[in-house]
């Protein structure tokens, strides 16, 4: 009955890859929140141009046009911190895609080594039973002569 040595750290070994890929789930989650939060922002300042677009042809307060410029603006910078905070989120991103990568590499190399001791194992029990089979076959010829 073949046994792997090292069974254990392999075990470890997916356990850390299952950890790293729920991370990286939750960054990829996290990114895509975030861009969809820039993407409404974005929306939002189109839904705005169109607005002053409708101002302009018709009549207006000052005090209104100076609201929504003000909002304008205010919404340039929602967008610049969005797209910083889209920048971090897709750094930790990209630092979790990593850590996945080099802990499936870990694990698939344990489970390569697995499988050369598998053979090995398997390689091994066949030479056995063949000398047995050799073993027996020579107690058997030399019974037979007398």
């Amino acid at each position: 009955m073949f046994t792997y040595n090292l069974q254990s750290v392999l075990e470890y070994r997916q356990s850390i890859e299952e950890q790293k890929l729920t991370a990286f789930s939750d960054a990829e989650r996290n990114l895509q929140r975030e861009k969809d939060l820039l993407q409404e922002i974005r929306e939002q300042q189109r839904g705005l141009v169109d607005e002053l677009k409708a101002l302009k042809n018709r009549e207006c307060d000052s005090r209104d046009i100076a609201l929504t410029l003000k909002y304008s603006e205010e919404l340039q910078k929602q967008e610049n911190r969005q797209i910083e905070t889209v920048r971090k989120a897709t750094g930790v991103f990209e630092e979790k895609r990593k850590e996945l990568l080099e802990a499936v590499k870990k694990r698939k190399m344990m489970e390569t080594h697995k499988e050369h001791q598998l053979q090995e194992y398997k390689t091994d029990l066949i030479a056995a039973e063949r000398r047995e089979t050799d073993d027996m076959s020579i107690q058997r010829f030399s019974r037979r002569e007398p």
